[in-house]
């Protein structure tokens, strides 16, 4: 069952829609409102699948409303349908990333359209979550939804997702991500730029399949990625464990080696990054390093001679004539 809130300052018009909505038996109306001020506050307290919201609203229009609330609520499944009397609005709607929009007067077919729209919508989402997802930081930043690529919205947030990628064992700060993100903005809009951002991330990222949990506990955030494929998650297991090149985990290695396409965000002028992307590039050599002995002492010429082609363009060039050189027993 889904649950909906309503919202418009007329109250015949509002009842009307109470009554149509309340017919059917797949929506529960939590609670309805002439106020949007009052809205505003109470919404991202009960949480809602769907919230109707009249346009033309004195002091704070739905248009505003809507927008305060996809900044403030955390439930990114939240749905918005307009309720307008003027068919123009609707490109207003859209915009806002509105599932649809009702004109006045409403009547029950208007809610089965929406309604029809919320259940399809949830059947794309569901079956994406059923997909291979992949978020890639060696070489050139991806997001991969059945080897399928996502474009990011913003350049804001392709680095926030990959500062909570690289902090998500320990996690990372509000505090150091609006110092990193916004350090010339006043903490106030800081602050509201941030739950705005980490909102459309989650968002982004339902919508495109990747199931990534977003946690915010005690001022931190934190990231789960047991559901995504992540290079830098399996890079970072390995070096863990931190075993001997033997036999029986060599394919361990040859899989994380490959992994490794280039340096941790190569292209992203990112001042943050510069200590990690030294740090994994030294990983990644003394990984090679102790493959290329292990291929050596098992006169494996064709991995040799494969493994020098992946290094090359990845290596500067005195630590790749160093790989080259023979290995010494």
């Amino acid at each position: 069952m889904f649950k909906a809130v309503l919202v418009d300052d007329e109250i015949l018009v509002l009842n009307l829609l109470d009554k149509i909505i309340s017919d059917r038996p797949d929506i529960k109306i939590m609670d309805k409102y002439t106020d949007p001020e009052k809205a505003l506050l109470e919404i991202p307290k009960l949480k809602p699948d769907v919230v109707f919201l009249d346009i033309d609203m004195p002091e704070l229009d739905g248009i505003q409303l809507g927008t305060k609330l996809l900044e403030t609520v955390d439930n990114i499944d939240m749905e918005i349908v307009f309720v307008t009397a003027f068919e123009q609005y609707a490109v207003h709607a859209f915009k806002l990333n509105a599932i649809h929009y009702i004109l006045k007067p409403v009547d029950a077919n208007s809610v089965d359209e929406v309604m029809e729209r919320i259940y399809k919508k949830k059947k794309v989402v569901q079956a994406k979550l059923n997909q291979r997802a992949e978020i890639k930081v060696f070489g050139h930043m991806q997001l991969l939804s059945n080897k399928e690529d996502i474009d990011f919205l913003t350049p804001k947030i392709e680095e926030l997702l990959a500062l909570l990628v690289i902090n998500r064992e320990k996690g990372i700060s509000k505090w150091r991500l609006i110092d990193v993100l916004w350090e010339e903005t006043s903490m106030d809009k800081s602050k509201q730029n941030l739950h705005t951002m980490i909102f459309r991330l989650k968002k982004k990222l339902r919508d495109a399949g990747i199931n990534v949990d977003i946690k915010y506990k005690n001022s931190i955030y934190t990231v789960d990625l047991k559901d995504v494929h992540c290079d830098l998650k399996e890079f970072d297991q390995l070096i863990k464990e931190n075993p001997n090149v033997n036999e029986e985990n060599i394919d361990k290695f040859e899989k994380v080696i490959y992994l490794y396409t280039g340096d941790l965000l190569v292209e992203k002028d990112y001042s943050w990054c510069v200590f990690d992307r030294e740090k994994y590039y030294q990983c990644f050599l003394n990984l090679v390093m102790e493959v290329k002995k292990y291929y050596t002492k098992k006169n494996q010429k064709n991995s040799l001679e494969k493994l020098y082609y992946h290094i090359r363009p990845i290596l500067i060039k005195d630590d790749y004539n160093l790989i080259l050189m023979p290995f010494q027993t």
